[in-house]
Order: structure tokens, then C-alpha cells, then sequence
């Protein structure tokens, strides 16, 4: 068996959803008793939930919530809620899918998180794993649910974990045998209070974890937990696992590993990804021999993040939209300068979800020839340089003045520093008809 009996209680699962569900399914199949909770008068799973018991879902109510002995809030709705925060003073207990896993679970967990490459890390970890002979268990935030892991638990599976901060709010339990933090940036300043209040939940990370694992240019990755070993990725000549763009290697210490040219994904941004993945294997007693290191050269990324999408007329077209803010932008526009240097037209705009961007200006000035912004926040990002910027309606009319403003040797980047909210449903609708409008040029 690779899980503990859970402990009998009475919860109330908040939101349905994917996550949600997962936990109803984990507990039904536990014959543990719940109910769950939604504000929508039609939530998603609740077909599937009807068939694992049909008097599960009941309406929203926030006095019958403090019946409970525990809430198991899901990620998308906030414990800073009114009605959560007055069950949790009258003794309800609060928890995430996370925390439940964290219970019942023995395998060993890597633990990832950060503002941006967070699923690209967890991803390529997985394959490495899967390269080195163990057996990958891929959820969290991405993928499966952490709970619909556990049966496919086995001896030589190893758990990796994307999590977001709202998971972490909710978790108390989890010791994993290797966590970081891959960097900070404002981000989901919609729903804390400050960008401290963000920082400490992705902290929450470290809290038992057995090795961190920082990023050695970002102090916000570097908790104060002297109990914890440490290992560290970066840029920076002190890094453990450094990425050396003066010499183009990746190296363990002063051994040159891996030549950066010989990686499938675009970017130094996206190299400084590898590092964190080597560290992590690293301190899991993964050894990083040639089967590994030929996974990490072929894997070449997940969709909409700096993503090739063609080379048209001699310009290059990169997508990645799942740069939902703006550190996320900032990391790509630098990670491509070393080669498009004044040649990158950039395209931004979205909902920037009250995060300051500002932060974008010297990235803009530095590298962009042109940057086209649409969306919501677009006019705001245009003000960073109005002498290169340009306002459009949408993404059709972005692209039309990339070709434009675009020479042969040019790279037109979507990286929006922003959500998609606005005019999208999702990012992924947003890279994909970036990759249409492309497609037909």
C-alpha cells in the first residue's frame, strides 16, 4: 500500500469543478460522508457527482457550513471569504485536495511552484524521471488532480507536484522530498491583499520540505528554513546547477553538462528550466546520466509557452501566451535579445489583474522594436514607450501590424503580460488563434 487510511470526518467540499470532484471521488470511494458546495446553479461535475451520490450537492449556505469538521476549499475560491473565515473561527477545519493527499500519501513528492514556468518544469521533470527508469505520477495544478494519483501509485513511482499558491494556502501536511520555488513576480494581486501576502503562500512550500531548491538570482525563492538542505539554480557563477550564457553550457558546479545549443526549447529563460529540473532530480538521488540528459535535449516545451510557431517572409513567430503577467514577459523579451536584440516586436495587452507594469518599461526599451498592445490593460502598457507602441482592437489586427512593422530576421513574440479574460477565455484560446492568424499569413 503506498497510502495512510484517511481520518474520519464529516467535510464539505467548496466549489465542484475538476478539484472537487476529485475529492468526491477520493472520499466516496473511502466511504467517507460529504457534501459539497457551489455558488453555480450548474457546476461543472455535477452529472458525474449525481451518479456518486445524488443528494450530494446542496445549496450554497454560509450557517451550514459551521456544521462541519472540515471544509475542503477548492483553489479557485478564496479562504479570505467571509463565510470560511467565520467557520474557521468557530472551529471548522480548512483544507485543499492538496492537504488530503499530503495526509494519505507515502511516495516521495517533488513540489514545484513559482509565478511563471511552473508547469514547463513539472512536465519535463516527469519525462526525466520516466528517462531515468522511475515511474512519474504528474498532477496538481496541471494534469490530474493530486488525489486521482494515488491509484496509480507503485513502488517506483515518484510524485511530482504543480502547485499553485491557492493550493499551498491550503496546505499544511506536505513534506516533499524536493520543493521550489522557480521565481516571484506580482501576480493574482486580485485576490491578496498585497504582494507579501502572495510571496509567504508560495513560501508555504518550504515549510517541511526534506531539500530547497532556489533560484539563486531571486531572493524571494530563498526562505529562511536552516533545517532544510539547500541546492540552487541561476544565471549567477555560485549557482549549483548554473546556466553560463557567456560560455552557452549548463553547469554542475565546474563540470560543463549539457551545451545549451543543443536544447529543443527557445530561450535562456527556458534553460534556466532545465537547471531547476536537474537540481530537483538531483535531490531526489536521480542520477542525470546520458538517458537523461537526451530527454531533456528532445523535450521540446508545452503549447503557448515560447512556443515556435513558424518562420514567415524570414520573420520568426513565437507564442507565448501563457505569459499571463508580467514577469513572465520580462523573462521571455530577455531570454530572446541575446538573438533578436532590437528585432522583437512585441504583442501585449489583456487583463493584468491590478499587477503594476511598470516592470515591463526596460525590457521594452532595451529590446522591442515595436510592441502592438490590445485588450483591456493595452493602453497601459503602450504608455511604458509611446514612441514604439501601438494600440489595436485585437489580436487579428495585432498581427496585421507585426507584418507591417516586421523586416526579415525579426521575431514577433505574443507574450502578453497579462490574462485573457477580457476577450478570451482562456489563454490557450488566445495562443491558439495567434497561431491561426500566423498560419494563414
Amino acid at each position: 500500500m503506498q497510502t495512510h487510511a484517511i481520518e474520519q470526518k464529516n467535510r464539505l467540499i467548496l466549489g465542484l469543478g475538476q478539484t472537487g470532484l476529485s475529492v468526491a471521488r477520493y472520499l466516496s470511494a473511502n466511504n467517507q460522508p460529504y457534501k459539497v458546495m457551489d455558488t453555480r446553479e450548474r457546476a461543472p461535475g455535477a452529472d458525474e457527482l449525481s451518479q456518486l451520490d445524488s443528494e450530494a450537492l446542496i445549496p450554497w449556505n454560509a450557517e451550514q457550513m459551521l456544521g462541519y469538521d472540515e471544509l475542503v476549499v477548492s483553489p479557485g475560491i478564496a479562504v479570505t471569504q467571509p463565510e470560511i473565515v467565520k467557520a474557521h473561527d468557530y472551529g471548522v477545519a480548512i483544507a485543499g485536495d492538496i492537504e488530503l493527499f499530503a495526509q494519505v500519501n507515502r511516495l516521495p513528492v517533488i513540489a514545484i511552484t513559482g509565478s511563471n514556468g511552473k508547469s514547463t518544469v513539472t512536465e519535463l521533470v516527469g519525462k526525466l524521471l520516466e528517462a531515468s527508469g522511475l515511474k512519474a505520477l504528474v498532477g496538481g495544478n496541471i494534469g490530474l488532480p493530486a488525489l486521482d494519483l494515488l491509484p496509480k501509485a507503485s513502488d517506483d513511482a515518484v510524485v511530482v507536484l504543480e502547485l499553485s499558491s491557492f493550493q499551498l494556502e491550503t496546505t499544511y501536511s506536505l513534506k516533499p522530498t524536493a520543493a521550489t520555488i522557480l521565481n516571484v513576480c506580482e501576480d493574482h494581486l486580485d485576490r491578496y491583499a498585497d504582494y507579501k501576502a502572495y510571496v509567504e503562500a508560495k513560501q508555504r512550500i518550504f515549510e517541511n520540505a526534506a531539500t530547497i531548491i532556489e533560484n539563486s538570482d531571486d531572493e524571494l525563492t530563498q526562505p529562511n528554513n536552516a533545517g532544510a538542505k539547500r541546492l540552487s539554480f541561476g544565471f549567477s557563477n555560485n549557482s549549483d546547477w548554473q546556466v553560463d550564457v557567456t560560455d552557452g553550457v549548463l553547469r554542475r558546479g565546474e563540470r560543463a553538462v549539457l551545451p545549451l545549443k543543443e536544447l529543443t526549447l527557445q530561450g535562456a529563460h527556458n534553460a534556466l528550466n532545465v537547471a531547476a529540473a536537474f537540481a530537483l532530480l538531483e535531490a531526489t538521488g536521480v542520477v542525470i546520466n546520458d538517458a537523461v540528459l537526451e530527454s531533456a535535449k528532445n523535450y521540446s516545451g508545452m503549447p503557448h509557452r515560447s512556443q515556435l510557431v513558424a518562420v514567415k517572409n524570414g520573420v520568426t513567430y513565437i507564442n507565448d501566451s501563457k505569459a499571463t503577467n508580467v514577469g513572465a514577459t520580462v523573462a521571455a523579451v530577455n531570454s530572446f535579445a541575446p538573438q533578436y536584440d532590437k528585432k522583437i516586436i512585441l504583442i501585449a495587452g489583456g487583463d493584468a489583474k491590478g499587477a503594476d507594469l511598470s516592470n515591463l518599461k526596460d525590457s521594452i526599451e532595451q529590446h522591442a522594436k515595436k510592441v502592438i498592445c490590445f485588450g483591456k490593460d493595452g493602453g497601459a502598457i503602450a504608455e511604458l514607450d509611446s514612441s514604439k507602441s501601438i494600440i489595436v482592437k485585437n489580436l487579428q489586427e495585432a498581427i496585421e501590424q507585426a507584418v507591417v512593422s516586421s523586416d526579415p530576421g525579426d521575431c514577433v513574440l505574443l507574450s502578453p503580460a497579462c490574462a485573457s479574460w477580457d476577450m478570451f477565455s482562456n489563454y490557450i484560446e488566445r495562443g491558439q488563434q495567434f497561431e491561426q492568424l500566423v498560419e494563414v499569413l
